[in-house]
């Protein structure tokens, strides 16, 4: 009779401890690791809400490559055409007669139409033939196009292959930086200067992109959290410790 009563206690408390399994399993959804599966990357608040910001345009150009059909005939004839890191010839561009300054010069007139766009929102991927919306380098080649007439390349790398095949001087030091120039910036981090030293050359690779307004100010479209289109510091998301490269275009 003992045995029998302490059979159906310990069948009763098995029961149990399935339900109780079977709920813990349905509300967090426990499962098994596998020994391959990495584990799960924790996020700091800061992180989650600015995803945009990690990636900057990389992997953009592929949405465009068959909509940037350029004739390699366009280039110089009788010499090796350069080239941007997606194949497409890179070919110098200048301010069309018909886009000729008023009051200033052509860094003015690039920077007046810059500031018109404050506010437009960002997306990833934005459609590069309207300005409705932009990413870092559309937002870029936008404003050269429709101030100036010059058509630049489509993505942030593109455009600092550019920068270096056509300036008449490129720099790594921010102290360089004149109103008007392109600059370039790896993908952000983190939010301490800690979080860019030592970085390998792989892991500094150019995803952003934003035209220099002086006084350690950028204007640029660097995520949809930031609001899009704005004119902010270079300290703001550690810029200056993410800064690659920047230079003219302008002669």
């Amino acid at each position: 009779m003992k045995k029998k009563l302490w059979v159906q206690t310990l069948a009763i408390g098995l029961g149990c401890s399935l339900v109780l399994l079977s709920a813990c399993s349905a509300n967090r959804e426990v499962r098994p690791r596998s020994v391959a599966e990495p584990a799960p990357i924790i996020r700091s608040e800061e992180q989650a809400d600015d995803p945009d910001l990690y990636f900057g345009d990389l992997g953009v150009e592929q949405q465009f490559k068959e909509h940037r059909l350029r004739s390699l005939a366009i280039a110089e004839p009788n010499r090796q055409p350069l080239v941007d890191p997606n194949g497409f010839p890179l070919i110098r561009q200048h301010p069309k007669p018909s886009t000729s300054p008023g009051p200033g010069n052509h860094v003015e007139q690039l920077l007046k139409i810059a500031e018109s766009y404050i506010g437009t929102p960002y997306l990833y991927g934005s459609d590069r033939t309207e300005p409705s919306t932009f990413d870092c380098s559309d937002f870029t080649r936008w404003v050269f196009l429709t101030s100036l007439g010059m058509d630049l390349p489509w993505d942030s790398r593109s455009q600092a292959a550019y920068v270096n095949a056509f300036s008449k001087k490129t720099y790594t030091s921010l102290k360089e930086a004149k109103r008007g120039d392109l600059m370039f910036f790896t993908s952000y981090r983190g939010n301490k200067a800690a979080d860019y030293k030592n970085l390998k050359p792989a892991d500094r690779i150019v995803t952003h992109v934003g035209i220099y307004m002086g006084n350690g100010k950028i204007i640029h479209s660097p995520s949809k959290n930031s609001g899009g289109v704005h004119i902010g510091p270079l300290t703001w998301r550690q810029l200056n410790n993410r800064f690659i490269m920047g230079g003219s275009i302008l002669d």
